[in-house]
């Protein structure tokens, strides 16, 4: 049953990128990052209403899922859908599974403990980082996609962002809450959703009624509810089985399953450079990962 839990969870996180692609070809990119919220927050208020959950935060306490859904929905699924526009699914997927690095970073400088630094995790940072640059060298070359570029650069910060919400969420959620999960969850898309739309608003026309064919409607609808809703109530089960640590390895096949949706819906074939510089980003999550010997 884990592993099955295991399996849905990064197919939901692999073809969120192959979603996002499909709505940005369509409309403008906070438009669509609106939409994927909307269709999120609206999955959570119908589920906690039929299950009679209290979503009520004190007024002093709301810094805190806002902080997080910041952190951890506005600005890097805006970020996502603003890069998409110039890059593959499948170079979003394989930034996305450089999150752990950079949670081991933000960990490291805020949590101290466990994730502090070693020769080690250190030559596994710097190889993360060489991947990445392997990724992006096309583009840092300028040729014929100057704007991948860009993206790459957007992606980055998507990636950021997640590891250092993945590690504040510890600091300031789940040790310092006073409120349930649920009533957190809705709240953090509650934020991301009124401040998307007032930036939507004041940035972009808002897209045509024909712009919303059946094929942008399920991508938003999937990207919402199934890539994000769904797959934080899976990963909050496979927490629970698993452990935090152990369930973040799932993040690991998030390339690979954005790499085959991309190679079966879009018929692109992964340059060598992309298998690569994959390949030297889990060996660098191998070495991030390693235990520290107890003295």
């Amino acid at each position: 049953m884990s592993y099955l839990l295991a399996f849905c969870l990064a197919l939901c996180w692999g073809t969120a990128f192959l979603a996002t692609k499909n709505i940005v070809d369509v409309i403008p990119p906070y438009w669509g990052t609106f939409y994927r919220v909307l269709a999120g927050l609206l999955f959570f208020a119908v589920l906690y209403t039929c299950q009679g959950k209290s979503l009520r935060i004190e007024l002093k306490q709301l810094w805190r899922p806002w902080t997080i859904g910041f952190l951890l929905i506005l600005f890097p699924f805006a970020a996502l859908s603003w890069s998409q526009r110039f890059v593959a699914p499948t170079i979003g997927g394989i930034f996305n599974g450089s999150v752990p690095i950079w949670s081991f970073i933000a960990g490291a400088i805020l949590l101290k403990g466990v994730d502090r630094f070693t020769w080690t995790r250190a030559c596994g940072i710097l190889m993360g980082l060489v991947g990445l640059l392997c990724i992006s060298w096309p583009s840092l070359t300028l040729g014929d996609n100057p704007q991948a570029l860009y993206g790459c650069m957007g992606l980055l910060l998507m990636a950021w962002s997640y590891g250092l919400g993945n590690v504040l969420t510890k600091k300031i959620m789940v040790d310092h809450s006073g409120s349930s999960l649920e009533a957190n969850t809705f709240h953090q898309y509650l934020f991301s959703a009124v401040v998307l739309l007032f930036i939507a608003f004041g940035s972009e026309t808002h897209p045509a009624v024909q712009d919303f064919s059946a094929k942008v409607i399920v991508s938003i609808l999937f990207a919402g509810v199934f890539s994000s809703a769904i797959a934080f109530l899976l990963m909050l089960a496979l927490i629970k089985r698993w452990g935090a640590t152990r369930m973040a390895s799932v993040t690991y096949f998030t390339p690979v399953v954005a790499m085959l949706a991309d190679f079966i819906f879009l018929q692109r074939v992964p340059s060598g450079q992309e298998f690569v510089g994959l390949i030297i980003i889990f060996l660098s999550l191998f070495l991030i990962q390693k235990p520290i010997k107890q003295n």
